[in-house]
């Protein structure tokens, strides 16, 4: 018989309601504006292909695939690119992460198990943020994994190759959205051959490789043909990754991703206090007031139920779930691994987070077999468990809620984008021309394409001979405005000063002409033009 559907219902709409209030209180990323302004010209991706004669965008980035903007195609035709237009749909897409999370584990650890790691990762505050804003990107990542694991579960039970063909086909869909899904990947390789052996030969023929191997191909195309035509060039990604960073940054990073902590003062502004608002509405005030009475909690407890359940792994091997807990084990080992070996990846929340949400079937697991291991008294200090890392997992959530309504976010996030396209837009006939990283895709994508942008942010890095020609060309247009965060903002540190110099050394000065504040009043961009200074004329 069938088991009610409602416990995963009811624990998704939970995603879904906490995220909502989220939506509209940051600015776009850049790396997630980037992804959903490529079919616009203010913005070129790194790789396009003529279909249906016409050219298209197939790869954002060496490394990442436009299926994202594909997907978005409907959206972006509203009128009004606004936050919550452009988010709610992978809020959504996270909640089928949820609902999936919990059918596999109610599949393979049973229905206990499947209600203790959803509500877990339902709240984790880590999980939900970045799926709020998917900046990564990392939702698809997680739907397609999860979709594919719970699609082979029931391949298995059914040995209908549909879902095997439909399974391996999301995981190459996966791979075309981020090639760095290739550690999702392996992670779950690894863990189901050291664990499943004699349940994948019993599955495994030459016709049902050759069709997953096809069905992977089809959907991971865009990326094969990528290659195939740039020889190679998403393993070759030092230009767009970030500097490598050790070992010890990439151990902080994993710390604060799994006890929640990771955004403050990166998404929050923490750095200005004095410029916070006060709180409005119901909603602001309860969880300031909530904020307040708890001193403010800025990191869950899931650290060390994680650390917990690894130690109890030992004891666990000689349990029921000692299946389900070493496959959790080797997939985080897996996948944490090749993020550590590579200098350049695992210090990042959108990479740590690409582990989710096999730490949760992990502590879920254990902590379900310690109930039944103690039986009634092992059940009731369970529960209080679970109600205690929920409980905390929320507290830390409001926490944002409080700072983001109240201290508003970083330049990098900052609202102040929306009010910077509108003044830009209601400035016709003028040339836009931004100066540092970090808003030249958003306000291409607020814009809908419309506003004639040009980002010289990277040419102003390390200027050529070439470059700098152009940005000089580009200074004595009177028609351009030049849009800059203020001093203080500075993303890629030097720019400024570097773009002033050859302004002066061509016989311009700067004059600024607007500046652009956030919703806490704290100035975020200048608008500025050059003029030939009389000195030079």
């Amino acid at each position: 018989m069938r088991r009610p559907a409602w416990p995963a219902a009811s624990i998704a709409a939970l995603f879904v309601l906490t995220g909502l209030p989220f939506l509209a209180l940051a600015g776009l990323h850049y790396d997630a504006s980037s992804e959903l302004a490529c079919f616009y010209p203010c913005f070129i991706p790194t790789f396009k292909a003529k279909m249906f004669h016409h050219w298209e965008p197939v790869m954002i980035i060496q490394y990442v695939g436009a299926l994202k903007a594909w997907l978005y195609q409907p959206i972006l035709k509203f009128p009004d690119p606004a936050p919550l237009v452009l988010r709610l749909p992978f809020l959504l897409a996270g909640a089928g992460s949820v609902w999936l999370f919990f059918a596999i584990l109610d599949r393979v650890s049973g229905r206990r198990t499947a209600i203790a790691g959803a509500l877990l990762l339902a709240t984790d505050a880590s999980f939900l943020l970045a799926t709020c804003y998917d900046f990564g990107p990392v939702v698809l990542l997680h739907l397609c994994l999860l979709a594919g694991m719970f699609l082979l579960l029931r391949f298995e039970d059914t040995r209908n190759s549909k879902r095997l063909a439909f399974a391996f086909f999301l995981f190459g869909l996966a791979l075309w959205q981020k090639a760095l899904f290739v550690w999702m990947l392996g992670g779950l390789a690894a863990a189901s051959a050291v664990v499943f052996p004699k349940r994948i030969l019993a599955l495994v023929t030459w016709r049902r490789m050759a069709l997953a191997a096809v069905c992977f191909c089809v959907g991971a195309y865009p990326l094969i043909y990528y290659n195939k035509v740039t020889k190679g060039a998403t393993f070759h990604t030092g230009n767009v990754m970030e500097a490598p960073q050790p070992l010890a940054q990439k151990l902080l990073v994993l710390r604060k991703t799994v006890d929640g902590s990771v955004l403050f003062d990166w998404l929050t502004e923490d750095s200005q206090p004095e410029t916070a608002l006060a709180p409005r509405g119901a909603a602001a005030n309860l969880s300031v007031d909530l904020t307040k009475a708890t001193g403010g909690l800025r990191s869950n407890w899931m650290l060390y139920a994680l650390l917990a359940a690894c130690l109890l792994t030992p004891w666990l091997w000689f349990t029921p779930a000692r299946r389900p807990a070493m496959f959790a084990l080797v997939y985080l080992a897996v996948t944490w691994g090749l993020m550590a070996l590579l200098p350049n990846t695992g210090a990042t929340l959108h990479h740590i987070i690409l582990m989710w949400p096999i730490p949760h079937f992990l502590i879920a697991v254990a902590g379900v077999q310690l109930a039944e291991r103690f039986k009634r008294a092992g059940t009731r200090a369970m529960a209080v468990a679970l109600v205690a890392l929920v409980g905390c997992n929320a507290l830390v959530i409001v926490h944002y809620y409080a700072d983001l309504v109240t201290r508003g976010t970083t330049v990098l996030w900052t609202d102040a984008v929306y009010p910077l396209s509108r003044d830009l837009d209601a400035l016709a006939g003028k040339r836009v021309v931004t100066v540092d990283w970090g808003y030249a895709t958003t306000l291409c994508l607020l814009s809908k394409g419309k506003m004639p942008v040009e980002d010289i942010s990277f040419k102003l890095l390390k200027p050529s001979a070439v470059d700098t020609a152009f940005i000089r060309s580009l200074i004595a247009k009177p028609d351009a405005l030049f849009v800059d965060h203020t001093p203080g903002g500075a993303q890629f540190a030097g720019v400024r000063e570097r773009l002033d110099r050859m302004a002066s050394e061509a016989g311009y000065v700067k004059t600024v002409i607007g500046t652009v504040k956030d919703r806490n009043g704290r100035p975020r961009f200048e608008i500025s033009r050059y003029t030939e200074s009389r000195l030079a004329s």
